[in-house]
């Protein structure tokens, strides 16, 4: 069965009817009768019509009766003045009466250019009448005439100055009309734009504010909604001033909050409120609200056109502020879903990769406890040392969990003093694994650099990236040790001549749990924290961590502090 489509032009008394429901449809008796028939589907269509709406008037006709100006009288006179002035000299000169008559209509066409609304040029057309009749023809300085001819003369040349005077004042109030229009389309083509650019609720709000205060050239007052409550209102004002702090009286106040929380406009031109200064009008986008626009209306009310263009900017700018919160939502539950990743890394981490040396640790002892007199010195020993390298390792690990537990939550508290390149390589040192006599490390460093640091976290950072070289590179590898003055930096780095990273490993290498596929030497596999710390810890001196290839094989990681000053005493 097919449906039937009905489209209803609706009449402006409908239109406000349904303005004041805030719906669109409407029952007009059409229910009925299609109970009556076989084909009960049909699809109503409501197209407006361009009559004024309810309180909102159409300002075209009020411009041609606009109230002229002293100006508008003045140039008026001024112009006539001169027509006649024009045709006295034209007589002297014998031109005939037909030439004078046409500098009055052209007095006509100026004096409808230079004014304002076209009561001017009505009036010019009756007095350039009054001017020719009065001093123009014969008997002068009087209304009457000897020749026969000159009523009709009279009387066209006033229905043709009229005319021409009325189609030109028209002329001008269509061209105002198209500018007017066009700068309209462009405000709503810069709101778009840059609602677009705009970012946050507050900065959404401001540009809306600001254009409408362009579009309709009056204050503009507005509330946003923070925390589930109306906030204090804002006012937009232009050059004119005069009475503005009156449009945020709490009695103002008030009724905003009313329609914030009725969903509806209120105020002014409306039921709710009638005589408040201003009409308020919800920012909404289905069920949710996030602002409140007041418009003062003490002076003139808003015509159907404004009034439509304004409904379309609040419009955008309730998209706009849905937009801004969907993406802050969606943002928040990124992070939400980022922590929740890391959490599992390192549950997995934990779980996985610490159970094995706490398994050794145990296993270990179990034997020592169980076995101890038939072990002989030599695997006593050895066993021993075992379970102190992974402690030891253990202890690394949590160290390091600890460090960037309390950097990313803010909680690490930095005590930065000046500290010597040298004397912190040295203590490094001491702190690195004894699997470190597996491997040749020089240290090269130049005296008296003094860098600003926070002396126990640069050492972790050392022992970190000294304890990777070690564990990523065969025994008998040389790690390098360098402390350099560059550029005005203390700058230290950890070279060694391994096997060194590949490259589709090097751009993740200081992400958090990351690993790669290299293998360890030993049974431990790291966590993947240890460099992932170094950088935080290095980022918080305003300081650089870089990896670069070492000549002809390794890796090279080098990173930078602040130098300190250093202030002689005499």
């Amino acid at each position: 069965m097919k449906k039937r489509i009905l489209t209803i032009i609706q009449s402006h008394d409908i239109i406000a009817k349904t303005a004041e429901k805030g719906t669109g449809r409407m029952s007009l008796g059409i229910e009925e009768d299609n109970k009556k028939t076989d084909e009960p589907d049909i699809d109503i269509h409501i197209i407006p019509d361009t009559v004024k709406t309810g309180n909102y008037q159409k300002r075209s006709f009020t411009w041609y009766m606009e109230k002229p100006s002293a100006k508008d009288y003045f140039l008026t006179v001024f112009i006539f003045a001169v027509c006649t002035l024009i045709g006295l000299l034209f007589q002297k000169l014998d031109f005939t009466d037909t030439n004078i008559v046409t500098i009055y209509i052209l007095g006509v066409l100026l004096t409808s250019i230079v004014t304002d609304g076209y009561l001017c040029s009505v009036a010019g057309s009756f007095l350039s009448v009054f001017l020719f009749c009065f001093f123009l023809t014969e008997p002068r300085m009087s209304f009457q005439t000897y020749a026969v001819g000159y009523p009709v003369t009279f009387f066209i040349m006033l229905i043709s100055s009229v005319l021409t005077g009325a189609l030109a004042a028209k002329l001008k109030t269509h061209a105002k009309l198209s500018t007017q229009l066009a700068f309209r389309t462009q405000i709503l083509f810069d709101t778009d734009r840059l609602l677009q650019k705009a970012k946050g609720e507050r900065e959404i709000l401001d540009v809306t504010c600001t254009q409408l205060l362009r579009l309709l050239n009056r204050n503009i007052t507005a509330y946003v909604v923070e925390n589930g409550a109306l906030s204090a209102g804002k006012l937009f004002s232009g050059e004119e001033r005069e009475d503005a702090e009156d449009f945020l009286t709490p009695e103002e106040q008030k009724i905003a909050r009313w329609a914030y929380e009725n969903r509806q406009r209120a105020g002014a031109s409306t039921h709710h409120f009638p005589h408040a200064k201003c009409l308020y009008l919800a920012i909404r986008s289905g069920n949710n609200v996030y602002g409140v626009i007041g418009i003062p209306l003490q002076k003139e009310t808003l015509d159907s056109f404004e009034y439509s263009i304004l409904l379309s900017v609040i419009n955008e700018c309730a998209l706009s502020m849905e937009n801004a919160k969907n993406a802050m939502e969606k943002e928040k539950n990124a992070v939400i879903a980022k922590n929740e990743q890391l959490r599992a890394d390192l549950l997995r981490a934990i779980s996985h990769d610490l159970r094995t040396p706490l398994c050794s640790i145990s296993g270990n002892a179990d034997m020592l406890l169980s076995n101890s007199e038939r072990l002989d010195e030599a695997t006593k020993h050895q066993i021993y040392t075992d379970i102190y390298d992974d402690s030891e390792w253990l202890i690394g690990v949590v160290e390091n969990l600890l460090s960037i537990t309390r950097l990313n939550d803010g909680r690490l508290k930095f005590k930065f003093t000046d500290q010597l390149l040298d004397e912190v390589i040295a203590e490094a040192l001491r702190h690195i694994s004894r699997k470190h006599d597996d491997y040749k490390i020089v240290t090269d460093c130049e005296e008296l650099v003094l860098a600003r640091m926070d002396v126990r976290l640069i050492i972790q950072v050392l022992v970190n990236l000294i304890d990777n070289a070690i564990k990523y590179t065969p025994p008998g590898t040389v790690i390098r040790i360098r402390g350099t003055k560059t550029d005005g930096k203390a700058q230290i780095s950890v070279e060694d001549n391994g096997p060194g990273i590949p490259e589709e490993m090097k751009p993740h290498i200081f992400q958090m749990f990351y690993t790669g596929k290299t293998t360890v030497a030993d049974s431990h596999r790291s966590l993947g924290l240890g460099l992932a710390l170094c950088h935080s810890i290095i980022e918080a001196h305003d300081g650089t961590l870089i990896l670069t290839d070492h000549d002809p094989h390794g890796c090279n990681f080098t990173f930078t502090l602040p130098l300190s000053e250093v202030t002689l005493n005499e």
